[in-house]
């Protein structure tokens, strides 16, 4: 229904300034690594991307001599973990709170999503002087790192999962669990297809969530685990923000890509109609009715 005529003024004077708003700040940072010194020296260059992204190849070998490129490969290597492992925990959470009945289910949601309330810089402190010592010292890995990112990540796929479950009905696991279908296969084959725009807002939320936090492992990282993040923050705390900004363009490309990729791989949930062929009683012709069929 369309909105009153008043509302709608109304909303886009809000909505639309702050839309230009944040178009304003990303084309700055786009165009800042482009240009010799954003605000001083707008000389357009590449010198920042050479310094941050630069590949030599010698002897047939390819070295990655940009400064950046470890701290880039860490944090996809590591988002790229936490990010399915946070999806699919999440997802099995919201299945245990909407389709099983068990004591505690308050206090467990409640676990699950306490994650939100706890400041980052507050979880970073803890998870060290929870594995600063044995027998779980795990400080200085990266191993710590994902964990991090799961915990940090984990309610937004709980309450994407869960919202998606209230959409199906439980029918569907029963019918599936009357034809002999054991839990496992009735989630994989019967529910999982159904929940695909909830998993990729899960796996796209956790990538780019992991690609972009400060404050929840600040002082996680160490020399061996560098983040983009912290790489960019040293960086402006040097004065170095030709690539500083550099950088940050390549996390936004980077990102977007992933984002497109997951949505167009994972995130369509397409109900579609199949043909069955019925045959006719009473002159045996098959008569082609529709039946509904999701893919």
């Amino acid at each position: 229904m369309r909105l009153p005529d008043g509302l709608r003024r109304a909303a886009l004077c809000v909505v639309v300034p702050w839309l230009v708003f944040t178009l304003v700040v990303y084309v700055f940072a786009f165009c800042g690594g482009f240009v010799q010194t954003w605000g001083r020296n707008y000389t357009p260059t590449l010198a920042h991307f050479r310094t941050a992204f630069s590949v030599v190849v010698e002897g047939g070998v390819v070295q990655w001599a940009g400064v950046a490129w470890d701290s880039l490969f860490t944090t996809v290597r590591l988002a790229a973990v936490a990010a399915p492992l946070t999806a699919g925990l999440g997802l099995l959470i919201a299945w245990l709170l909407a389709r099983v009945q068990f004591r505690g289910q308050g206090a467990f949601e409640f676990s699950a999503l306490m994650a939100f309330a706890i400041p980052g810089t507050v979880l970073g402190v803890s998870y060290v002087l929870a594995f600063n010592a044995p027998p779980l010292e795990m400080t200085g890995t990266g191993l710590i790192i994902v964990l991090c990112f799961i915990f940090r990540n984990l309610p937004v796929g709980v309450r994407a999962g869960s919202a998606a479950f209230k959409q199906l009905d439980k029918s569907l696991d029963e019918a599936s669990l009357m034809l002999r279908a054991s839990t496992a296969r009735t989630l994989w084959s019967v529910t999982l297809p159904l929940l695909k725009p909830a998993l990729a807002a899960s796996l796209i939320y956790s990538f780019v969530r992991s690609m972009t936090t400060v404050s929840a492992v600040i002082f996680l990282v160490t020399a061996q685990t560098e983040l983009a993040t912290t790489f960019i923050i040293g960086r402006v705390g040097q004065g170095d923000y030709g690539v500083a900004l550099a950088y940050s363009t390549a996390l936004i490309v980077l990102m977007a890509v992933v984002t497109g990729l997951v949505q167009w791989r994972v995130g369509d949930r397409r109900l579609g109609r199949r043909a069955v062929a019925a045959r006719r009683p009473d002159t045996g012709a098959a008569d082609v009715r529709h039946a509904p069929a999701a893919t």
